[in-house]
């Protein structure tokens, strides 16, 4: 699974729920409905392009293959988007997001390891010099390079991290029911919400390690997309070597 650069990102945040008149333009416009929708989504739709548009009340995110194609979506279809002012339909102009979030763990079901959540905050501009370092899944660096990585990742971007030690493991675990995936997205929540004091960051990724998000439920200051192999985004890989580095140490 390769890491890439994140696409063109738009966000369009209205108070209105009037997304029905876009719903039906992007059907005439060769989009097709995904189904079921991704779960952060009430629906989704996509387009041969790689086009990809995810609506919850009062937002929509939209994710383009390049910068060309997000300012092509914005002047085809935002006329079909609700204003919250006195402006005509249309409304303000969409959100560029130039800094993502990563948080991934590690030490997962290894007991006799530390458990480490990290989060880091990678500008969109600089994810192409972090993949050029290396920056990538750590399961498939080296104890060294995770070192080498950490160290990079460490000393130019944000970050947040929390560690449970070995022996501290069974304690923590109790004090959220002996529910690790409690546990879990309780540290995701803290290292973001960290992360975001000092870095404001409009979205999150984190890989996905439970169904129900429970990431987005504990963190609401932002939006959390819960992903499937979620090192495939820049950002996450950079936390999950953070992860890796700290268990290496712990």
């Amino acid at each position: 699974m390769a890491t890439g650069c994140s696409p063109a990102i738009l966000l369009y945040r209205r108070a209105s729920q009037r997304f029905d008149p876009l719903r039906e333009m992007l059907g005439r416009h060769d989009f097709h409905a995904v189904v079921p929708p991704d779960a952060i989504a009430e629906w989704e739709c996509a387009d041969d392009r790689g086009t990809r548009v995810r609506y919850w009340p009062g937002t929509l995110l939209v994710e383009c293959g390049d910068d060309a194609r997000a300012l092509e979506f914005d002047r085809v279809h935002r006329c079909a988007m609700p204003s919250d002012r006195e402006l005509p339909d249309g409304g303000d102009a969409p959100e560029r997001v130039a800094l993502v979030a990563g948080s991934d763990e590690a030490g997962k079901g290894e007991r006799d390891r530390a458990l480490a959540v990290c989060a880091v905050a990678l500008p969109v501009a600089r994810e192409a010099e972090a993949i050029a370092r290396g920056v990538r899944d750590s399961k498939s660096c080296s104890a060294d390079e995770v070192a080498d990585l950490a160290r990079w990742i460490a000393a130019r971007f944000a970050h947040a991290e929390r560690v449970v030690d070995c022996d501290a493991r069974d304690a923590a675990l109790r004090a959220h029911g002996g529910n690790e995936t409690r546990l879990l997205a309780a540290l995701h929540a803290e290292c973001l919400r960290e992360l975001h004091a000092r870095a404001p960051f409009a979205l999150a990724r984190v890989d996905r390690f439970a169904p129900n998000r429970p990431v987005a439920a504990a963190f609401r200051t932002a939006i959390v997309d819960e992903c499937v192999r979620g090192e495939r985004h820049a950002a996450c890989a950079a936390a999950s070597i953070l992860a890796r580095a700290a268990t290496l140490r712990a």
